[in-house]
């Protein structure tokens, strides 16, 4: 999900490439997904991850006087929330993947990034110090 906390303070990115998982669905699905086309279909799983999650850094925003006001993203009419229920199976398969993802464990060896078939996780607190020393 986008957000413009720094990643530097979050404990892990997680960034799943859901075009990876269209082999999975039908091809009723993969027909709706090309037409939404990706940007629509970004939207859309982000929206439905964001309903799933509920993020605390995105369950309020500003209105129009500078109050916060609490944000319920169920009842949102963006274009990601007006598509997000086209895509069952491959927000089935994202959410897997993200749920998976989302459970790792910094590598042992300070690497910043673990990578999988359909994602990768970040961790930035890994990278404060930069990149591990090589071996001599």
């Amino acid at each position: 999900m986008a957000n413009t906390v720094p990643p530097e303070l979050w404990e892990r990115v997680v960034v799943v490439r859901w075009p990876e998982l269209l082999d999975k669905v039908s091809a009723e699905e993969q027909a709706t997904a090309a037409a939404l086309g990706p940007v629509v279909c970004g939207l859309a799983l982000e929206h439905r991850l964001q309903v799933a999650t509920d993020p605390p850094l995105n369950s309020r925003r500003r209105d129009a006087d500078g109050d916060w006001r609490p944000r319920n993203h169920a009842l949102s009419q963006s274009r990601g929330a007006v598509h997000a229920h086209a895509l069952p199976s491959l927000w089935q398969s994202t959410w897997k993947v993200w749920q998976e993802l989302s459970t790792l464990e910094p590598p042992s060896d300070g690497r910043p990034l673990l990578t999988t078939g359909a994602g990768r996780v970040v961790f930035p607190a890994s990278t404060a110090d930069g990149p591990p020393a090589e071996a001599a």
